[in-house]
Protein backbone atom coordinates (compact mmCIF):
# COMPACT_ATOMS: atom_id res chain seq x y z
CA UNK A 1 0.00 0.00 0.00
CA UNK A 2 1.68 3.87 -1.05
CA UNK A 3 0.52 6.43 1.04
CA UNK A 4 1.26 10.12 0.69
CA UNK A 5 2.83 11.64 3.55
CA UNK A 6 1.74 15.54 4.19
CA UNK A 7 4.09 17.56 5.91
CA UNK A 8 2.32 20.46 7.98
CA UNK A 9 2.69 22.37 11.10
CA UNK A 10 -0.44 21.08 12.84
CA UNK A 11 -3.44 18.87 11.94
CA UNK A 12 -6.13 21.54 11.59
CA UNK A 13 -3.69 22.67 9.09
CA UNK A 14 -3.72 20.35 6.83
CA UNK A 15 -7.58 18.80 7.46
CA UNK A 16 -8.84 22.11 6.09
CA UNK A 17 -6.56 22.21 3.42
CA UNK A 18 -7.33 18.98 2.43
CA UNK A 19 -11.38 19.48 2.10
CA UNK A 20 -11.10 22.71 0.44
CA UNK A 21 -9.00 21.41 -2.10
CA UNK A 22 -11.65 19.45 -3.67
CA UNK A 23 -14.55 21.47 -3.14
CA UNK A 24 -12.97 24.83 -3.99
CA UNK A 25 -13.59 25.48 -8.02
CA UNK A 26 -12.71 22.15 -9.12
CA UNK A 27 -15.89 21.43 -10.61
CA UNK A 28 -19.33 21.98 -10.70
CA UNK A 29 -21.55 20.81 -8.05
CA UNK A 30 -24.65 18.77 -8.50
CA UNK A 31 -27.03 21.56 -9.72
CA UNK A 32 -25.18 22.18 -12.74
CA UNK A 33 -24.15 25.51 -12.22
CA UNK A 34 -22.20 27.01 -9.21
CA UNK A 35 -25.04 27.21 -6.96
CA UNK A 36 -26.69 30.92 -7.10
CA UNK A 37 -29.21 29.95 -9.25
CA UNK A 38 -27.66 32.02 -12.43
CA UNK A 39 -26.73 30.27 -15.27
CA UNK A 40 -23.38 31.50 -15.87
CA UNK A 41 -24.07 31.39 -19.81
CA UNK A 42 -27.05 33.57 -19.78
CA UNK A 43 -26.39 36.83 -21.67
CA UNK A 44 -26.57 40.00 -19.59
CA UNK A 45 -26.95 42.34 -22.30
CA UNK A 46 -27.73 40.76 -25.63
CA UNK A 47 -24.06 41.76 -26.90
CA UNK A 48 -22.57 40.10 -24.45
CA UNK A 49 -20.89 36.59 -25.51
CA UNK A 50 -21.71 32.90 -23.84
CA UNK A 51 -20.62 32.67 -20.72
CA UNK A 52 -20.13 36.30 -19.60
CA UNK A 53 -20.67 37.39 -15.74
CA UNK A 54 -19.70 40.42 -15.15
CA UNK A 55 -17.01 41.50 -12.61
CA UNK A 56 -15.36 38.09 -13.37
CA UNK A 57 -12.92 36.76 -15.67
CA UNK A 58 -13.21 33.07 -17.94
CA UNK A 59 -10.42 31.34 -17.66
CA UNK A 60 -9.41 28.24 -20.38
CA UNK A 61 -9.17 25.74 -17.20
CA UNK A 62 -10.42 25.44 -13.26
CA UNK A 63 -9.07 27.96 -11.06
CA UNK A 64 -8.08 26.31 -7.83
CA UNK A 65 -7.49 28.25 -4.75
CA UNK A 66 -6.48 26.07 -1.55
CA UNK A 67 -7.48 27.58 2.06
CA UNK A 68 -5.54 26.67 4.72
CA UNK A 69 -7.09 27.14 8.55
CA UNK A 70 -4.96 27.60 10.93
CA UNK A 71 -6.09 26.82 14.35
CA UNK A 72 -2.87 27.34 15.88
CA UNK A 73 -2.06 30.89 14.56
CA UNK A 74 -6.24 31.72 14.02
CA UNK A 75 -5.76 32.23 10.59
CA UNK A 76 -7.27 31.50 7.37
CA UNK A 77 -4.82 31.98 4.05
CA UNK A 78 -6.23 31.36 0.41
CA UNK A 79 -3.70 30.06 -2.03
CA UNK A 80 -3.79 30.35 -5.53
CA UNK A 81 -2.81 26.74 -6.99
CA UNK A 82 -2.22 27.73 -10.20
CA UNK A 83 0.62 29.94 -9.11
CA UNK A 84 1.49 29.13 -5.77
CA UNK A 85 0.52 32.89 -4.62
CA UNK A 86 -1.10 33.88 -1.67
CA UNK A 87 -4.21 35.74 -2.78
CA UNK A 88 -5.58 36.30 0.89
CA UNK A 89 -4.78 36.00 4.43
CA UNK A 90 -7.63 37.00 7.18
CA UNK A 91 -8.46 35.74 10.58
CA UNK A 92 -10.45 33.16 11.09
CA UNK A 93 -10.93 30.78 14.86
CA UNK A 94 -12.37 27.82 12.77
CA UNK A 95 -13.56 27.30 9.01
CA UNK A 96 -17.04 25.80 10.07
CA UNK A 97 -17.96 24.65 6.05
CA UNK A 98 -17.22 25.71 2.61
CA UNK A 99 -18.60 24.76 -0.65
CA UNK A 100 -17.56 25.31 -4.76
CA UNK A 101 -17.32 29.03 -3.68
CA UNK A 102 -17.66 30.27 -0.48
CA UNK A 103 -16.06 29.83 2.55
CA UNK A 104 -17.53 30.20 6.35
CA UNK A 105 -14.94 30.78 8.57
CA UNK A 106 -15.76 31.67 12.35
CA UNK A 107 -14.82 33.78 15.14
CA UNK A 108 -17.77 35.73 17.27
CA UNK A 109 -19.49 35.49 14.32
CA UNK A 110 -19.64 33.58 10.88
CA UNK A 111 -18.11 35.34 8.15
CA UNK A 112 -19.08 34.46 4.50
CA UNK A 113 -15.85 34.82 2.58
CA UNK A 114 -16.23 34.67 -1.41
CA UNK A 115 -13.08 32.83 -2.87
CA UNK A 116 -13.34 34.31 -6.02
CA UNK A 117 -13.19 31.49 -8.41
CA UNK A 118 -16.07 28.61 -9.44
CA UNK A 119 -17.20 26.43 -12.50
CA UNK A 120 -19.99 26.29 -14.06
CA UNK A 121 -21.52 22.86 -15.44
CA UNK A 122 -23.08 23.31 -19.00
CA UNK A 123 -23.87 19.90 -19.26
CA UNK A 124 -21.73 19.41 -22.53
CA UNK A 125 -19.07 22.08 -21.41
CA UNK A 126 -17.65 23.91 -18.24
CA UNK A 127 -16.82 27.40 -18.09
CA UNK A 128 -14.14 28.43 -15.61
CA UNK A 129 -14.74 31.95 -13.50
CA UNK A 130 -11.87 34.02 -11.31
CA UNK A 131 -11.97 37.07 -9.38
CA UNK A 132 -10.82 39.02 -6.80
CA UNK A 133 -11.83 37.66 -3.61
CA UNK A 134 -13.53 39.40 -0.80
CA UNK A 135 -15.84 39.50 2.29
CA UNK A 136 -19.43 38.95 1.71
CA UNK A 137 -20.70 39.72 5.53
CA UNK A 138 -21.22 38.14 8.59
CA UNK A 139 -23.84 35.87 10.17
CA UNK A 140 -24.42 36.89 13.85
CA UNK A 141 -24.91 34.02 16.07
CA UNK A 142 -23.96 33.60 20.14
CA UNK A 143 -22.21 30.63 19.06
CA UNK A 144 -21.71 29.77 15.96
CA UNK A 145 -22.23 26.23 14.73
CA UNK A 146 -22.33 23.97 11.41
CA UNK A 147 -22.58 25.97 8.16
CA UNK A 148 -24.02 23.55 5.71
CA UNK A 149 -24.42 24.39 1.64
CA UNK A 150 -26.57 22.67 -0.53
CA UNK A 151 -28.12 23.45 -4.00
CA UNK A 152 -28.97 27.39 -3.68
CA UNK A 153 -28.90 28.03 -0.14
CA UNK A 154 -26.96 27.90 2.53
CA UNK A 155 -27.94 26.66 6.16
CA UNK A 156 -26.45 28.24 9.69
CA UNK A 157 -26.53 26.83 12.66
CA UNK A 158 -26.63 28.91 16.59
CA UNK A 159 -25.47 26.26 18.91
CA UNK A 160 -26.46 28.31 22.05
CA UNK A 161 -29.39 29.45 20.84
CA UNK A 162 -30.45 27.02 18.46
CA UNK A 163 -31.92 29.41 15.59
CA UNK A 164 -31.18 28.67 12.14
CA UNK A 165 -30.96 31.02 9.79
CA UNK A 166 -30.98 30.13 5.79
CA UNK A 167 -29.39 32.38 2.96
CA UNK A 168 -29.37 32.57 -0.74
CA UNK A 169 -26.08 31.88 -2.62
CA UNK A 170 -27.24 34.03 -5.23
CA UNK A 171 -27.69 36.93 -2.66
CA UNK A 172 -23.92 36.04 -1.65
CA UNK A 173 -22.77 36.13 -4.96
CA UNK A 174 -23.99 39.42 -5.29
CA UNK A 175 -22.65 40.42 -2.12
CA UNK A 176 -26.27 40.71 -0.20
CA UNK A 177 -26.92 38.90 3.18
CA UNK A 178 -30.07 38.78 4.06
CA UNK A 179 -31.90 34.98 5.59
CA UNK A 180 -35.06 34.08 3.47
CA UNK A 181 -35.94 31.00 6.55
CA UNK A 182 -35.41 31.39 10.10
CA UNK A 183 -36.82 29.00 12.83
CA UNK A 184 -35.50 27.70 15.95
CA UNK A 185 -34.69 24.03 16.62
CA UNK A 186 -33.98 24.14 20.56
CA UNK A 187 -30.32 25.01 21.50
CA UNK A 188 -27.96 22.59 21.40
CA UNK A 189 -24.65 21.16 19.06
CA UNK A 190 -26.67 20.66 15.87
CA UNK A 191 -27.03 21.07 11.95
CA UNK A 192 -29.59 22.20 9.85
CA UNK A 193 -29.41 21.10 5.68
CA UNK A 194 -31.44 22.66 3.04
CA UNK A 195 -32.81 20.37 0.57
CA UNK A 196 -34.94 21.08 -2.28
CA UNK A 197 -37.13 23.91 -0.46
CA UNK A 198 -36.84 22.59 2.78
CA UNK A 199 -34.78 22.27 5.54
CA UNK A 200 -33.90 18.73 6.90
CA UNK A 201 -32.85 20.00 10.74
CA UNK A 202 -31.35 18.55 13.97
CA UNK A 203 -33.77 18.90 17.25
CA UNK A 204 -32.54 19.70 20.55
CA UNK A 205 -32.64 17.06 23.07
CA UNK A 206 -35.53 17.94 25.93
CA UNK A 207 -33.44 17.13 28.89
CA UNK A 208 -29.72 18.32 28.35
CA UNK A 209 -28.78 20.75 25.32
CA UNK A 210 -25.25 19.42 25.83
CA UNK A 211 -26.24 15.57 24.29
CA UNK A 212 -26.05 15.26 20.86
CA UNK A 213 -29.43 15.18 19.28
CA UNK A 214 -31.06 11.82 18.38
CA UNK A 215 -34.20 13.30 16.13
CA UNK A 216 -34.65 15.33 13.01
CA UNK A 217 -37.27 17.31 11.61
CA UNK A 218 -38.21 19.34 8.63
CA UNK A 219 -38.96 23.10 8.08
CA UNK A 220 -40.20 24.50 5.19
CA UNK A 221 -39.72 28.02 3.78
CA UNK A 222 -41.95 29.74 6.01
CA UNK A 223 -40.15 27.47 9.20
CA UNK A 224 -43.25 25.33 9.88
CA UNK A 225 -42.16 21.90 11.36
CA UNK A 226 -43.38 18.79 10.22
CA UNK A 227 -42.26 15.21 11.06
CA UNK A 228 -39.96 12.61 8.29
CA UNK A 229 -41.59 9.50 7.57
CA UNK A 230 -39.36 5.82 7.85
CA UNK A 231 -36.77 5.54 10.48
CA UNK A 232 -37.18 8.43 13.34
CA UNK A 233 -34.49 7.13 15.49
CA UNK A 234 -30.32 8.72 14.58
CA UNK A 235 -28.83 8.27 17.96
CA UNK A 236 -26.13 10.73 18.84
CA UNK A 237 -26.11 12.84 15.58
CA UNK A 238 -23.40 14.59 14.02
CA UNK A 239 -21.97 14.65 10.70
CA UNK A 240 -24.27 15.25 7.61
CA UNK A 241 -23.69 16.15 3.56
CA UNK A 242 -25.84 15.96 0.66
CA UNK A 243 -25.78 14.15 -2.35
CA UNK A 244 -27.88 15.04 -5.16
CA UNK A 245 -30.94 13.34 -4.46
CA UNK A 246 -30.30 12.92 -0.64
CA UNK A 247 -29.66 14.58 2.73
CA UNK A 248 -26.80 11.95 5.03
CA UNK A 249 -26.48 12.00 8.82
CA UNK A 250 -23.75 10.49 10.63
CA UNK A 251 -25.37 8.16 13.97
CA UNK A 252 -24.27 5.98 16.07
CA UNK A 253 -25.06 3.04 14.31
CA UNK A 254 -25.18 4.57 10.65
CA UNK A 255 -25.75 6.95 8.30
CA UNK A 256 -29.28 7.53 7.94
CA UNK A 257 -30.15 9.18 4.66
CA UNK A 258 -33.30 11.63 3.88
CA UNK A 259 -34.95 11.58 0.12
CA UNK A 260 -38.07 12.72 -1.52
CA UNK A 261 -38.96 9.53 -3.14
CA UNK A 262 -41.59 8.91 -0.88
CA UNK A 263 -45.32 10.35 -0.53
CA UNK A 264 -45.57 13.20 -2.63
CA UNK A 265 -44.35 16.35 -0.19
CA UNK A 266 -42.82 13.83 2.20
CA UNK A 267 -39.02 13.26 3.24
CA UNK A 268 -38.30 10.06 3.90
CA UNK A 269 -35.36 8.38 6.48
CA UNK A 270 -33.66 5.29 5.86
CA UNK A 271 -30.88 3.89 8.04
CA UNK A 272 -27.93 2.32 6.67
CA UNK A 273 -26.03 0.39 9.24
CA UNK A 274 -22.29 0.75 9.18
CA UNK A 275 -20.89 -2.03 7.17
CA UNK A 276 -19.44 -4.89 10.17
CA UNK A 277 -15.70 -4.32 8.96
CA UNK A 278 -15.84 -0.46 10.13
CA UNK A 279 -13.19 0.67 12.34
CA UNK A 280 -16.32 2.45 14.90
CA UNK A 281 -18.46 5.12 13.81
CA UNK A 282 -18.36 7.93 11.63
CA UNK A 283 -18.64 11.83 13.11
CA UNK A 284 -18.41 13.20 10.09
CA UNK A 285 -19.56 13.13 6.23
CA UNK A 286 -17.95 13.81 3.12
CA UNK A 287 -20.13 13.88 -0.21
CA UNK A 288 -19.15 14.54 -3.90
CA UNK A 289 -22.53 13.59 -6.49
CA UNK A 290 -23.70 10.52 -5.62
CA UNK A 291 -20.82 9.14 -3.44
CA UNK A 292 -20.06 9.56 0.72
CA UNK A 293 -16.98 9.38 2.24
CA UNK A 294 -17.36 7.91 5.78
CA UNK A 295 -14.28 8.46 8.04
CA UNK A 296 -14.61 5.76 10.61
CA UNK A 297 -13.24 6.89 14.30
CA UNK A 298 -11.12 4.44 15.05
CA UNK A 299 -9.53 3.42 11.24
CA UNK A 300 -10.58 3.15 7.93
CA UNK A 301 -12.86 5.36 5.33
CA UNK A 302 -15.98 3.99 4.12
CA UNK A 303 -17.05 4.76 0.82
CA UNK A 304 -21.44 4.50 0.47
CA UNK A 305 -23.30 4.41 -2.07
CA UNK A 306 -26.57 5.92 -0.77
CA UNK A 307 -28.87 5.07 -3.70
CA UNK A 308 -27.94 0.96 -3.09
CA UNK A 309 -26.86 1.50 0.40
CA UNK A 310 -23.78 -0.92 -0.23
CA UNK A 311 -20.07 0.01 1.40
CA UNK A 312 -16.74 -0.05 0.48
CA UNK A 313 -13.99 0.29 3.07
CA UNK A 314 -10.26 1.57 2.29
CA UNK A 315 -7.92 0.83 5.51
CA UNK A 316 -6.10 3.30 6.52
CA UNK A 317 -2.65 3.00 9.24
CA UNK A 318 -4.63 5.79 11.56
CA UNK A 319 -7.88 7.58 12.26
CA UNK A 320 -9.12 9.79 9.23
CA UNK A 321 -9.36 13.06 10.19
CA UNK A 322 -11.04 14.67 6.91
CA UNK A 323 -11.53 13.31 3.48
CA UNK A 324 -12.83 14.80 0.47
CA UNK A 325 -14.45 13.25 -2.45
CA UNK A 326 -14.61 15.50 -6.17
CA UNK A 327 -17.86 16.32 -7.30
CA UNK A 328 -17.55 14.32 -10.13
CA UNK A 329 -17.02 11.22 -7.89
CA UNK A 330 -13.93 11.01 -9.74
CA UNK A 331 -11.64 11.19 -7.02
CA UNK A 332 -11.35 10.55 -3.49
CA UNK A 333 -8.56 11.48 -0.90
CA UNK A 334 -8.27 11.32 2.64
CA UNK A 335 -5.98 12.39 5.89
CA UNK A 336 -5.27 10.47 8.54
CA UNK A 337 -4.01 12.05 12.12
CA UNK A 338 -0.65 11.27 11.24
CA UNK A 339 -0.59 13.33 8.84
CA UNK A 340 -0.48 10.80 6.36
CA UNK A 341 -2.57 11.42 2.89
CA UNK A 342 -4.62 8.70 0.81
CA UNK A 343 -5.77 8.76 -2.55
CA UNK A 344 -8.41 6.06 -2.91
CA UNK A 345 -10.56 4.28 -5.64
CA UNK A 346 -13.94 5.21 -5.60
CA UNK A 347 -14.89 2.51 -6.93
CA UNK A 348 -12.97 -0.35 -5.66
CA UNK A 349 -11.74 1.55 -1.99
CA UNK A 350 -7.93 0.87 -3.44
CA UNK A 351 -5.42 2.87 -1.98
CA UNK A 352 -3.75 4.53 -4.87
CA UNK A 353 -1.43 6.71 -2.87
Amino acid sequence: MRRTAITARSGAVTAAALALGLATGLTACGSGDDGTGQDAGQDTAEASPHGYVEGAEEATEPQLRLAVSDADSGTLTLVDLLTGDTVQTGDAAELHGADNRFLFPTGEDTTVTDSGVWTVDHGDHFHYYRSEPGTVGEVPAEEPGHVMSADTRVAFFDDASGDVKVYPRADMADGVLEPVTEFSAGAHHGVAVPFADQVVSTIGPEKDSAEFPDTLAVFDETGEKSDLAGDATCTDIHGAATVRDAVLFACADGVLTVTGKGAPDTLTSTLIPYPRDAGGRAWSLAAGRDLVGVPFEDSGLGLLDPETGTWTVAPTDAPVTTAAVSPDDGSVLALDEDGTGYAVDPDTGQVLA
